[in-house]
């Protein structure tokens, strides 16, 4: 079989332009080139390097000049580990699925019950103390909930009548009742878990003939869930949502799934380039999603891999009960999933959509490296310690990022002090004297 090659047009460093992350105007350098065609382990050469595609444009960087220098990341799939808040919103998600339940914040925490009458979180609901007239001074009653929004409907309303006297509360202790105190001839009553542990102490110290205080029980740690764990979690027999995630193939060889939602892909890539990054319509049509998003230069095909889905350029597309509300584009590498850009129907932000898509990435890597073990990393593409934005991309452990000098992956942790002293700098302290 004849080595292929990939075509490209290479363009050189660019002068200063605006930069996307601060904002400045002429701060932001690269070099760039047109790819017309290139080999899915070329271009993983290049992210190896620093380097990054748009549709078919490819650009690294010049980062000594750049105010905001970005830092290739990626993320080891197979060590993967959540993060409190990234189980918390792989609960919210399946929690939404399974019941239908929304994240509620406030008054909108107050939901109906099957009996149709309302109930209140009191912890999550405002209160504000009423006010009373008595003999014309005023006295303060206990807290009720309240609404102070125009719009939303009142659940509570008290009719103060000045002429009726005000409940008086104090703070002195009424004697308890006979017979209704705790024993002082019966040992105090612990937690069951504390006296099962005493009764094994106790247990053990019989068998080895030994004191019970000389007993050390040590705890079990319950297994660590993995990320497949709460991904696939049981479901009721009929749950409000379905969720279902497929998998179309983009570039130069479009799939015909892809063909058949178009529409649907773009209504939400516009939906979101307008609501999010403020993009006006004439910015958001079918010629610039195509460019940006569609067209790809990596040439698909298995390529001697073991992978069961093609090498190349494609779009995870998320329908909820048949209805498109989110899609990344991804490219499979020979050792990678790299994440190129994430789109979705701002109408669902509370799901917290851009960490629950990386979250699946990771996922789906993991399963390529099931039958793939080349495959073994996420790239989230560019990490910029300067931009609040793309911090983010360090809370996924654990992630690594390319050292501009000598092109080894370092630990995220020990590069950010080196970060906060500097925007630029050089992250592999190996042979740096040299």
């Amino acid at each position: 079989m004849a080595e292929k090659y990939g075509i490209v047009e290479y363009f050189g460093d660019h002068a200063g332009y605006r930069c996307g992350y601060c904002g400045k105007s002429d701060t932001n350098f690269s070099n760039g080139m047109w790819a017309h065609t290139l080999t899915v382990q070329s271009y993983q050469w290049l992210l190896e390097r620093g380097w990054r595609r748009s549709g078919r444009y490819c650009y690294k960087p010049t980062m000594e000049k750049c105010c905001c220098p970005q830092y290739m990341i990626r993320i080891s799939a197979k060590d993967f580990r959540l993060t409190k808040s990234q189980k918390k919103l792989l609960k919210k998600v399946h929690r939404y699925l399974s019941t239908g339940e929304k994240p509620w914040k406030g008054l909108e925490k107050v939901k109906p019950n099957s009996a149709g009458s309302v109930s209140v979180d009191m912890e999550t609901t405002h209160c504000k103390p009423i006010m009373a007239l008595t003999d014309g001074v005023s006295q303060e009653r206990p807290a009720v909930p309240f609404c102070d929004n125009n719009d939303a409907h009142c659940l509570f309303t008290e009719i103060v009548d000045k002429n009726k006297p005000v409940e008086k509360f104090t703070s002195e202790r009424k004697p308890p009742i006979k017979g209704s105190g705790p024993n002082s001839e019966k040992p105090k009553c612990g937690k069951a878990k504390q006296r099962r542990l005493e009764r094994k102490r106790q247990k053990l110290a019989a068998q080895a003939n030994i004191d019970p205080s000389e007993v050390i029980l040590l705890p079990k740690k319950p297994a660590e869930k993995t990320i497949e764990d709460f991904l696939n979690g049981p479901m009721p027999d009929q749950p409000a949502h379905r969720l279902e995630i497929k998998l179309v193939k983009s570039g130069d060889e479009l799939s015909d799934s892809f063909h058949s939602t178009f529409k649907q892909s773009l209504a939400v890539y516009s939906k979101y380039q307008m609501s999010v990054h403020k993009d006006k319509p004439a910015d958001c049509n079918k010629t610039t999603f195509e460019g940006f998003l569609v067209d790809s230069p990596l040439e698909t095909g298995h390529q001697g891999g073991k992978s069961p889905h093609e090498y190349g350029s494609f779009h995870q597309q998320y329908w909820l009960d048949d209805k498109l509300i989110a899609v990344g584009v991804i490219d499979i590498l020979p050792s990678y999933v790299s994440s190129v850009y994430l789109y979705y129907d701002p109408v669902y932000s509370f799901l917290s959509l851009g960490t629950y898509a990386a979250l699946r990435e990771i996922a789906f890597t993991r399963n390529l490296m099931a039958v793939d073990p080349d495959i073994q990393f996420y790239c989230m593409g560019y990490y910029i310690n300067s931009c609040p934005k793309m911090r983010y991309k360090a809370n996924f452990s654990p992630s690594f990022l390319l050292c501009p000098k000598t092109y080894t992956w370092q630990p995220v942790e020990n590069c950010r002090p080196k970060l906060e002293c500097n925007a630029y700098s050089r992250l592999d302290e190996t042979n740096a004297g040299k």
